[in-house]
């Protein structure tokens, strides 16, 4: 375990903005799944919807209209597959949140123990030096005074 703290920062903001988009981007897929194995339908977004990107050659009457036809739904295998990996993704991220919690729960309290007990020696220095430097001069001066007035 490092002793370092506050840990060093490895990276730059842009890099945490682009890994926290790639998480948003995990939880939406995780949320569809759940969505999808509740309802048993997936609901695709606006971002989701594919883009036709092929050029369709000119129609040939010959040819047979299965080619033509709209693609069928995936087969139960492959949905299965899907369905799998998304539990799978989903206890992944259960797993994680709860180790995240478990190393909190025991490193936190180090953490601030020794941070606190830092602290603490930083004040307690800093306070006996501006004793030093103002109140005993300050008595200094009051006890010779006191011996110059007995003196008289």
């Amino acid at each position: 375990m490092s002793t370092d703290w506050p840990p060093l920062r490895t990276g730059t903001d842009a890099d945490i903005q682009l890994a926290d988009a790639l998480l948003d981007k995990a939880d939406a897929l995780l949320k569809r799944h759940r969505t999808a194995n509740q309802t048993g339908v997936s609901q695709p977004s606006a971002d989701d919807l594919p883009l036709l990107t092929d050029v369709v050659a000119d129609h040939n009457p010959a040819a047979p209209l299965t080619a033509l036809m709209p693609l069928q739904p995936e087969p139960v295998q492959q949905q299965s597959k899907q369905a799998l990996l998304a539990e799978t993704l989903i206890q992944l991220d259960t797993d994680i949140s709860r180790e995240v919690e478990t190393w909190l729960a025991t490193e936190l309290p180090q953490i601030l123990s020794r941070e606190l007990g830092g602290l603490a020696d930083r004040i307690r220095a800093e306070t006996l030096a501006q004793l030093r430097a103002t109140l005993l001069p300050a008595l200094s001066e009051r006890i010779a005074s006191e011996f110059d007035n007995g003196d008289e």
